[in-house]
C-alpha cells in the first residue's frame, strides 16, 4: 500500500508550522505506527463529561498525520460532527487482546500477531492506575463517515484512558497510512 502524502514522518518534522502531532510510539508494519498524548481537559464529574469534553475540544480535530491543512471539521478519517461522545465504549483490560485481534493488514497472519504485539505493552501499561479504557467504535471499515482524504488511513483506531483525576486523557491512535 502506498502512501499519498511524503515519506516525511513526526519525528523528522519537529516544530515545522505543521499540525502538532502525537509522537509515534511503536512502528508496525510498513507504514503503520501507534501514537501516543495526553489530553488535558478540566476536571469532570464522570469520565462520559471528561469525553465529552475532549469531543468539543481543539485536541479532537486532527487527523494523526502531518499536514498543513485546516483539520478543523475532521477527526482521524472521519467528519468531525459525525462522531459524538456516544461513539466511544468501555474497553476492559480483560479484552483488550481479543479488540487488537481485529487489527489485521497483513496477509500472512503470524505477521500481524508480531505487529499487535507491539502494542500490547504500551496500552496495558495505560490501564495502571485503575485507569478506565474507551475506544472508538467507529473504525476504518466506516468509510460512510470519512472527510475528503480520509481513505489515506487504512487503519484507525483509538483509545482514551481517564484515570482518577479526571483532567486529562490518555490517547493512543493505531493508524496505517
Amino acid at each position: 500500500m502506498q502512501s499519498l502524502r511524503p515519506v516525511r514522518r513526526v519525528d523528522e518534522l519537529g516544530s515545522l508550522g505543521v499540525m502538532d502531532t502525537a509522537p509515534i510510539v511503536a512502528r508496525l508494519w510498513d507504514y503503520g505506527w501507534l501514537c501516543h498524548d495526553t489530553v488535558q481537559l478540566a476536571p469532570a464529574p464522570s469520565d462520559s463529561q471528561l469525553v465529552q469534553q475532549y469531543v468539543a475540544s481543539p485536541s479532537f480535530h486532527t487527523s494523526f498525520l502531518p499536514s498543513d491543512k485546516d483539520e478543523t471539521g475532521i477527526h482521524g478519517p472521519f467528519e468531525a460532527g459525525r462522531i459524538s461522545v456516544d461513539d466511544y465504549i468501555p474497553l476492559h483490560e480483560a479484552d483488550l487482546e481479543s479488540y487488537l485481534a481485529s487489527v489485521e493488514l497483513s496477509e500472512t497472519p503470524g505477521d500481524d500477531v508480531a505487529e499487535r504485539a507491539k502494542l500490547l505493552p504500551h496500552l496495558r501499561s495505560a490501564f495502571a492506575e485503575e485507569r478506565r479504557c474507551y475506544v472508538l467504535r467507529r473504525d476504518e471499515r466506516d468509510k460512510e463517515l470519512f472527510h475528503e482524504w480520509g481513505f489515506v488511513l487504512w487503519l484507525f483506531r483509538e483509545f482514551l484512558f481517564a484515570g482518577r483525576q479526571r483532567d486529562r486523557l490518555e490517547r493512543f491512535v493505531i493508524g496505517y497510512d
